[in-house]
């Protein structure tokens, strides 16, 4: 039977959560990678659903690092702080992993978020790490991102000239990508540097642009965005009520994906509009509330144009309430250098109190906000004036590149020229060059061919050498071997004395049996290998040491296994290791675990045999001759072998050219 997916049910969640994602996720495609803001009721479902997915998945991978980018932009606008918290562990994971996408994405949010709070300087200096990032990466949508991002700085700021740049470098990239979204958001933005300029023919020619592809782009946040631009056009010239339409239109847009504290400044925006159109009780009521909002959620700006739109609102009626309000505007706006609001703020003030019959009080605050406006109004030409002198810069930088590549043209055509001239001659050199090499090809191939030789006698003589001292060994066991079978034949003795002598016949048999096999095979060719030499040593250890009831703990570091020994320190190795090992089990009778490390130390392959017998045991047994062979091993291949006697057991560590 088929279930009916509810709205509220988890099936319902899960699949609203695999297609909100397609459009979030960062690799979805390059032009939907953190798409456009989500309702908020749908940004409620991602936020549970993403949360949850990286409580329950902790690894460090790349995919969290997605999935911490992601929610973090999901909820840049609703939950700042929260937003930031994701952002910085995103930025700390794909720097541990290099994961090069995650590490832009994440950049690119930090940036969003300090300009977002008017941390401009550090907004710039993430935007400019992220934007090298995304022109390495190819992702031309988040270079896109990026350029706005840093124009909008810029134009924030009043450095019109420097916004010039990212501007028109984003709208240039937008018509390229050929994205509606995009376009219409760099297109907007180049709409109110102009504006900021004076500039409204070509303000209002960008605006024309943008509005047909508001359909297309299918996002709210950009139909709110593009609304909001015109509205500040139409109210830069004083068409109020046509300001306050357009104002509403964004409104309404931005309520569907914007929680209450980021409609305040489209709310204020309204009723500045209703305010010049001398609706005083809307713009009043409306200015009560919103000084509330803002002065809660800690947002100075905001409260300083609450309470100056109430200074004016009051001020035909209660010059002493818009006193009140205008005082206060000014008390936040002046510390935190908001000099436009603290220019009005002291233009009404300087009204209020004329009517109230105040001269002197008037003649302060007039001279103040003169003292405002000159600065503001100096400051404001000086950026028009650099933001001419750039545009000018940015096009004769364009003339100037035509020119230097027409240079380029020409310069590439004689150095062609230069090349046919020279590559005849070049032939002719080349053929001796390649005759010399072929010459030393051959000379070298003819040195490396006796150096095979001379290394393969070499081989021969070591292997013979070995042969014939393990067949002593194997010689000497037997003869112990006929000795004490002869003795158990011709020489009766009781059970417990026949039962040790069986014991050590087993022993030298088992002891005949080892030798001949490593006579075998260190006869063998590919046995002068390490891999190899390793393996059999791992072997014999478990071989030897489980009779005696030893636990063995073998192991080789990487840096040790890489070397490449030769055949003569190969054996070498492995006989100094038999004779340890063999000593353990001989002499060290309360010993229960054997260690054995081979490490690399400067270029030399070290060997250490421990064992954790009580001590101290002394460095030389009586009538032994183990630790001289040992040492007189190492020394014929240029090593060296030491002892170490503690009361925690006995090492013998060996090391040998590696």
């Amino acid at each position: 039977m088929i279930k009916t997916l509810t709205s509220t049910g988890p099936g319902f969640r899960l699949i609203c959560l695999g297609l909100l994602l397609l459009g979030l996720l960062p690799g979805s495609g390059p032009a939907r990678a953190q798409g456009p803001p989500l309702p908020l009721a749908r940004l409620r479902v991602v936020r549970d659903s993403l949360s949850h997915l990286l409580a329950r998945d902790t690894r460090p991978d790349t995919q969290r690092v997605s999935r911490l980018n992601t929610l973090a932009f999901a909820l840049r606008m609703n939950a700042a702080d929260e937003s930031l918290a994701l952002t910085r562990q995103a930025l700390r994971l794909a720097r541990q992993l290099d994961f090069a996408r995650g590490l832009l994405e994440a950049e690119f949010n930090l940036s969003y978020y300090l300009r977002a709070h008017s941390q401009y300087d550090s907004a710039i200096y993430y935007a400019r790490l992220a934007l090298p990032l995304a022109v390495r990466t190819g992702n031309r949508y988040t270079q896109t991102r990026v350029n706005y991002n840093l124009a909008r700085i810029y134009q924030e700021q009043g450095n019109y000239a420097a916004a010039l740049g990212p501007s028109l470098d984003g709208l240039a990239l937008a018509r390229a990508m050929g994205s509606p979204r995009v376009l219409l958001f760099q297109l907007v933005m180049a709409a109110r540097i102009e504006l900021a300029l004076d500039e409204y023919a070509t303000a209002r020619a960008y605006m024309n642009e943008a509005r047909p592809l508001a359909g297309p782009a299918h996002d709210l946040m950009s139909t709110g965005y593009l609304s909001q631009v015109a509205g500040d056009l139409s109210r830069q010239q004083q068409q109020w009520r046509a300001a306050r339409d357009h104002y509403a239109q964004a409104l309404a847009s931005y309520a569907v994906v914007t929680n209450k504290p980021g409609l305040i400044d489209m709310q204020l925006s309204m009723a500045e509009m209703a305010e010049r159109l001398a609706d005083y009780p809307v713009a009043r009521r409306a200015g009560r509330e919103l000084l509330r909002q803002a002065h809660a959620a800690g947002r100075p700006e905001h409260e300083a144009r609450a309470a100056l739109l109430l200074a004016r609102a009051w001020l035909p009626a209660r010059p002493d309430s818009a006193v009140y309000y205008a005082t206060r505007a000014l008390a936040t706006a002046r510390p935190r250098h908001l000099r436009p609001q603290a220019r009005d703020a002291a233009q009404v003030l300087a009204e209020a109190s004329d009517r109230l019959g105040r001269g002197h009080a008037a003649y302060q605050y007039q001279a103040l906000a003169g003292a405002y406006a000159d600065s503001i109004g100096g400051e404001d030409n000086g950026r028009r004036l650099a933001a001419a002198q750039g545009r000018a810069a940015r096009s004769r930088s364009g003339i100037e590149l035509n020119v230097v590549r027409q240079r380029e043209r020409l310069l590439r055509q004689r150095q062609e020229l230069e090349r046919l001239r020279t590559q005849r001659q070049l032939a002719g050199i080349g053929a001796l060059v390649l005759g010399a090499l072929v010459l030393a090809g051959g000379l070298f191939w003819r040195y490396r061919r006796r150096q095979q030789r001379r290394q393969s006698t070499r081989d021969a003589a070591l292997r013979q050498r070995l042969a014939a001292d393990l067949h002593d060994d194997v010689g000497a066991l037997l003869t112990q071997i006929s000795l004490q079978s002869d003795l158990l034949r011709e020489a009766p003795a009781p059970p417990e004395a026949t039962l040790a002598r069986l014991n050590r016949l087993s022993d030298t048999s088992r002891r005949a049996a080892r030798q001949m096999a490593d006579v075998v095979w260190g006869l063998h060719t590919s046995s002068a290998q390490l891999p190899e030499v390793l393996a059999h040593m791992r072997d014999h250890a478990h071989e030897v040491l489980a009779d005696a009831d030893l636990a063995v703990d073998f192991a080789v570091s990487p840096a040790a296994a890489a070397l490449h020994p030769g055949v003569a320190v190969c054996q070498n190795l492995y006989l100094i290791y038999k004779e340890a090992l063999h000593n353990v089990v001989k002499h060290a009778p309360r010993a229960t675990r054997v260690t054995v490390r081979l490490t690399e130390d400067a270029g030399r392959l070290c060997l250490s045999v421990r064992d954790d017998a009580p001590g101290p045991a002394p460095i030389a047994r009586p009538g032994g001759h183990g630790l001289a062979n040992m040492r007189q091993r190492a020394e014929a291949v240029g090593g060296a072998l030491n002892v170490v006697a503690e009361a925690t057991g006995f090492d013998v560590v060996a090391c040998l050219p590696g």
